[in-house]
């Protein structure tokens, strides 16, 4: 069997039924695609049309994705130049293939080669898929079929290669673009321009049986996909193809101008379909309508985006948006129906003729009128500049004052009140409604693009247009007494709605507490207005509400989230009730007295919603709710606490849920301060899922485990048993090196600081050596080695010298400080943080400090004494110098020659020390975090350890210790060891009046 037939096995295999075969022939062609010429053979299957069409079918998907793979030049097996040249030149001899399907993956696939040759290596694609595309639409002797399919074909492959190219940054393919685009515009725009005659000699025939006619379908459906290429391809041509619009030959402007009265003539062609009750039209062929349409938009789109001025100087994009608010304007009143007739239609299969992406386009394209960026002039610019030139455009010709008021009428009372659809998924989904309502993805609803376009048009215009919309919004409902109960209902939900979103603009104007008071909403019956008002009071609690009606607002939100009340509107009470928390002049006492009802309103919530989402919006409000009340918060700390089992239980799985609850106890915790020592047993085993790193649950829970682990620590008075179990953890999670790290070693540090004995004989040792080989690790940043040093040298200051003395010896880890010393394997900023280790050991425990340099080489001891000395003169802070000094003073007691030949370059040190700090440092004895992300939010936060570290630095021999008499106690216990007369040869290596100034300042 040779190559090619194997392929075909194989591609028969890869469409069985049979998972097992299939998933044996997906590796069968794994191992296939790197084989030569591989690619080659699955081009002669998709082109052999004997071939059944499943495997053909199967053989350019598979063709396809070796491009994606291999096709590349840098790839792991790269397909070779020599059946790239075999595959290349066959390419376009294919665009007649009828089969959708494969048509589809055929024209991907030399797209996708187009993508990567071109313009380098083939050079002539686009002039030789110009050329088929021309040839195939002069050949009218050609059967219809196969000249349809080669025209879709050809079209859809340029489609995609355009696509591809518009995209790239590099400046030869943009100046291959600029290049291209005058031959397309002049190849595609007389097919575009043919194809839109023979579908309307076709449409003017079929007359008003239009509907009815399927014959017209039929013959007209190959012409718009045609129609609909060309328009998609020329799109970004236009946009994109010319570096300044005005440089466009006189056929792409004509594109351009006369698609402004293309649009609506498909869309009047769409609507009277749609809306046609009986006729035969495919919902293929309204589909293929309709994407017609809403191409055009955004060719409008796309180039008011990228040619934001020329957008507004070309004179025919004036008639363009004076349509679209057409649309707008006549399709309001289908938006705004009756309630009733709305509720019966509900179930209605009838299609719907607005089309509401048509009316986004237009919101949007009016959006960007009314605020950009380039239509805005500043002071300096001149009378000629592009942005004053375009502001007058736009005031006198599109945004007239006239129709801007118009505008903001019918989008208040239209389109930005609530719709029936809303008030429906109120019922069936309002966590998902909601959910929606905050998300980003305003452009994709009406409502929300219209809300959008409103407050644009009212904060551009507002000297204008708020104080007629002050006057509206508090216009009394009775004046509206005529109306139906739908229109009072539009009417009123559309001025409560302009009076949230425009706050800002009608802060002058609206006493919006006293309006308030006569617009109470608790009393209302109906679902819409509480939850409008409860999103009012939210809207305007950040923008003008005195803080003595505050407790109003309070009352009326915490009213609305009561268990009697829809869900969407509990949800959006407290919603509210977060933004007057979270605002800067929430006051803590002033809420007290509504917090347990708060408390009992959130877990109402919870125990009302079922999505992880909406819980984790709830949990994230009660952790701002603890954060914000800070002390205030501890009379209602039990309460909290009882809701967090049920919480945790019912987040199994939801890890973003789980961290929610995570924020809410680190919050919990440090608002309780020291008190929070009681929860320490109920936090423990949340704190050991978040970060065991045998759990699979650490991945998203560690850092915010961490965090409330160190919070905890920093807090707590005592240490519980199961905090101390959780001790081994930390040492893991210093191996593994997580981004958390220095969190990690403040949490030790916590320990330590709180029973230094009973946690070292807990995992001590295995600290130790977590630590060492932390510094040990040469590949660590300055900072990371100082921090685990830092670490180190508190165990040190904290454990007595027979806990933990030899435990360093047999760590190595002295040995690692001692050996980067002598050897000076890196750079000075991190060999300053060995030497201070050592001097910290040296001060903490002098008799084994002298021991373990007594038992070394007098050479190698003597390079260590200098290098240490030497790196004294790399260290700036005060704290630090004195350390190495004194440590300097333990170190030459002994009897090695290698240290006491250092001693002339110690005394200078000493004799600096004492002159600039004087007997002690007890006047450095405050203490400061220096880590700026563990700050003080909440109060007494971390008094506990503040005060810890107070008592620590407080006994600390380099800041209590007197200088003087240290200094001169370690040279009588050098000259006790070695005798009078080695000393004082000794002494006489050291300089005249270095030694002379040692001995006047000892006095």
């Amino acid at each position: 069997m040779d190559d090619r037939q194997a392929a075909v096995g194989v591609l028969e295999a890869a469409l069985s039924q049979d998972p097992a075969c299939v998933a044996q022939a997906e590796e069968r062609l794994a191992v296939l695609a790197t084989r030569p010429n591989f690619h080659a053979f699955l081009f002669d299957i998709f082109a052999d049309r004997s071939v059944p069409s499943q495997v053909r079918w199967m053989a350019i998907i598979s063709l396809k994705n070796g491009i994606d793979k291999y096709w590349k030049r840098s790839a792991q097996y790269p397909i070779r130049i020599s059946e790239k040249e075999l595959v290349r030149p066959r390419l376009l001899t294919l665009l007649d293939e009828d089969n959708p399907l494969i048509a589809l993956q055929y024209c991907v696939a030399v797209a996708k080669i187009a993508r990567w040759e071109y313009p380098r290596v083939w050079p002539g694609f686009a002039e030789e898929l110009l050329a088929q595309i021309s040839a195939v639409a002069a050949d009218q002797s050609a059967p219809a079929a196969r000249r349809s399919a080669m025209e879709h074909n050809a079209l859809h492959m340029l489609h995609l290669f355009v696509k591809s190219l518009s995209a790239r940054t590099l400046p030869l393919e943009r100046q291959k673009m600029r290049e291209l685009t005058p031959l397309v515009f002049a190849v595609l725009v007389p097919i575009y321009e043919q194809r839109l005659d023979q579908f309307h000699a076709v449409l003017m025939q079929a007359g008003a049986q239009l509907a009815h006619d399927a014959g017209f379908f039929a013959e007209t459906l190959p012409l718009l996909r045609s129609i609909r290429f060309c328009v998609k391809v020329l799109r970004r041509l236009w946009v994109f193809g010319y570096e300044k619009i005005e440089s466009a030959d006189s056929t792409a402007q004509g594109f351009f101008v006369a698609t402004i009265g293309h649009q609506p003539a498909f869309y009047d062609v769409y609507r009277g379909l749609a809306e046609s009750t009986a006729g035969v039209a495919s919902d293929e062929y309204l589909l293929v309508l309709r994407k017609i349409v809403l191409l055009y938009g955004k060719l409008y789109l796309d180039f008011q985006k990228y040619h934001a001025v020329q957008f507004i100087t070309v004179p025919c994009t004036k008639n363009m948006l004076h349509w679209y608010w057409q649309q707008i304007s006549s399709e309001a009143p289908r938006l705004v129906v009756p309630l009733a007739a709305a509720d019966s239609d509900a179930d209605s299969d009838a299609p719907e003729p607005t089309l509401e992406p048509l009316l986004i386009q237009g919101l949007v394209l009016y959006k960007n009128v009314a605020k950009n960026y380039f239509y805005q002039p500043e002071d300096s610019d001149g009378p000629d500049s592009d942005s004053r030139r375009c502001r007058q455009i736009i005031d006198d010709e599109v945004l007239t004052p006239a129709f801007v008021a118009q505008m903001a009428e019918t989008l208040m009372l239209r389109y930005i009140p609530l719709k029936p659809r809303d008030l429906e998924r109120w019922q069936d989904d309002p966590e998902g409604w909601l959910a929606d309502e905050d998300s980003d993805y305003w452009n994709f609803e009406v409502r929300r693009c219209a809300e959008h376009l409103f407050v644009d048009l009212v904060s551009q215009n507002r000297a204008r247009l708020a104080p007629e919309l002050a006057a509206l919004v508090l216009q009394s409902d009775a004046v509206d007494g005529a109306l139906s109960p739908t229109e009072l209902h539009y009417r009123r939900d559309g001025r409560y709605a302009a009076l949230g979103l425009c706050a800002v603009d009608l802060y002058d104007h609206v006493d919006f507490c006293q309006w308030l008071k006569q617009h109470p909403a608790v009393d209302s019956p109906m679902g819409a207005v509480k939850w409008r008002m409860a999103w009012l009071v939210g809207k305007w609690v950040t923008v003008k509400f005195p803080a003595d009606q505050r407790p109003r607002a309070y009352a009326l939100l915490l009213g609305l989230a009561g268990a009697s009340e829809p869900l969407i509107v509990r949800m959006e009470a407290l919603s509210s009730l977060k933004c007057c928390v979270n605002d800067w002049d929430f006051a803590a006492e002033q809420f007290a007295p509504f917090m347990q009802l708060a408390i009992e309103r959130i877990a109402e919530l919870l125990a009302a919603v079922a999505t992880p989402e909406c819980r984790m919006r709830a949990v994230n409000f009660l952790s701002s709710l603890v954060q914000h009340m800070q002390r205030e918060i501890v009379p209602y700390a039990a309460s909290i606490v009882r809701l967090i089992p049920p919480l945790w239980d019912s987040a199994t799985g939801e890890n973003m849920y789980q961290t929610a609850i995570l924020v809410l106890i680190t919050k919990l915790v440090e608002a309780l301060g020291a008190q929070s020592t009681e929860l320490q047993a109920f936090v423990a085993p949340l704190i050991r899922h978040s970060v065991n790193l045998d759990d699979p649950a650490h991945v998203y829970l560690m850092e915010d485990g961490i965090e409330l682990w160190l919070v905890l620590v920093r807090s707590a008075t005592g240490l519980d048993a199961s905090i101390l179990a959780l001790l081994p953890l930390a040492a893991q999670l210093i191996q593994c090196s997580t981004e958390s790290l220095r969190r990690v070693l403040k949490i030790i540090e916590g320990y330590l600081l709180i029973d230094g004995a009973r946690v070292y004989l807990e995992g001590g040792p295995a600290i130790v050596d977590a630590l060492h080989t932390l510094v040990a690790d040469a590949s660590l940043t300055a900072r990371a080695t100082a921090a685990g040093y830092n670490t180190l040298g508190l165990l040190v200051q904290c454990m007595p010298a027979e806990t933990s003395s030899r435990a360093l010896l047999e760590s190595n880890v002295l040995w690692t400080a001692f050996t980067c010393v002598v050897d000076k394997r890196e750079a000075a900023p991190v060999l300053v943080h060995h030497a201070g280790f050592l001097a910290r050991t040296a001060l903490q425990y002098p008799v084994l400090f002298r021991e373990f340099l007594s038992a070394q080489n007098a050479d190698v001891a003597h390079a260590f004494a200098e290098n240490w000395v030497e790196l004294y003169y790399n260290v700036t802070d005060v704290a630090r110098r004195r350390l190495l000094a004194l440590g300097f003073a333990t170190a030459i007691v002994t009897t090695n020659d290698g240290i006491l030949k250092a001693l002339p370059v110690m005394v200078p040190v000493w004799n600096e020390i004492m002159s600039d700090t004087g007997a002690s440092l007890a006047h450095l004895s405050d203490v400061g975090d220096d880590d700026d992300d563990f700050s003080n939010n909440c109060g007494e936060v971390m008094v506990a350890e503040n005060e810890r570290r107070k008592r620590l630095l407080a006994a600390d021999p380099a800041h209590k210790l007197d200088a003087r008499l240290e200094f001169a106690r370690s040279m009588e216990g050098c000259e006790a060891l070695n005798g009078a007369d080695r000393f004082q040869a000794i002494l006489a290596q050291v300089g005249g009046s270095d030694l002379e100034d040692f001995k006047n300042q000892l006095g």
